[in-house]
């Protein structure tokens, strides 16, 4: 999506109000359901980050796009606990276990860490915590198929903290979407993320 953020740029320096839509073909890995961990759910997601797109405006005023999304992919541990009871979730150990290519592969340890759970404004009572792993995980639909993540974790309340070995089985997921856009709006956005985001 590179090439997408540098018409956004071009377009708020030049002060001009756009819109458009953009067609997305994902090859990605669905979310599985999640685990309770001390009363919070726990699961793993992904983002595809491979990149064949285009996109065109006209008149600096409306745009559009295609883009086929793969992986690799940004990758984290993510957790949806109470707000004012659940304070953190730390991950200690990940490995990835991949079924057709059968690589198995541990995270490295010092890469791992805990996060705060953060309340979501429009969401009362509820928080969320995302572990996001740094660089990409080196998995692809095709080539890989589906893949495990064993996960150990622990998630802290104002109460106790519990920890958990966990298994995820991510499974391939082909998705089309279109998203339309307004860039005053995606803008303000920007300004008022929310803890659900993931960091670009």
């Amino acid at each position: 999506m590179k090439q997408l953020c540098r018409f956004l740029g071009v377009v708020s320096i030049l002060s001009l109000s756009a819109c458009g839509h953009i067609y997305t073909k994902k090859d990605t890995y669905a979310r599985p359901a999640g685990v309770d961990v001390n009363g919070a759910t726990v699961t793993s997601a992904v983002q595809p980050q491979g990149d064949k797109g285009s996109f065109s405006m006209s008149a600096m005023v409306y745009m559009a796009g295609a883009a086929s999304l793969e992986g690799p992919f940004k990758w984290r541990i993510e957790a949806e606990g109470k707000e004012g009871v659940h304070t953190s979730l730390t991950v200690h150990r990940l490995k990835v276990i991949t079924e057709k290519t059968k690589r198995e592969e541990w995270f490295p340890a010092d890469r791992l860490g805990t996060v705060s759970f953060k309340p979501i404004k429009k969401e009362p009572g509820v928080a969320f915590a995302a572990y996001e792993l740094p660089g990409t995980l080196e998995v692809y639909p095709e080539k890989d198929g589906a893949y495990t993540v064993v996960a150990d974790v622990s998630v802290k309340s104002t109460a106790r903290t519990t920890r958990k070995l966990l298994k995820f089985r991510m499974i391939r997921s082909k998705e089309k979407d279109t998203e339309f856009l307004f860039l005053p709006s995606e803008i303000a956005k920007g300004w008022n993320r929310s803890p659900r985001d993931w960091q670009w």
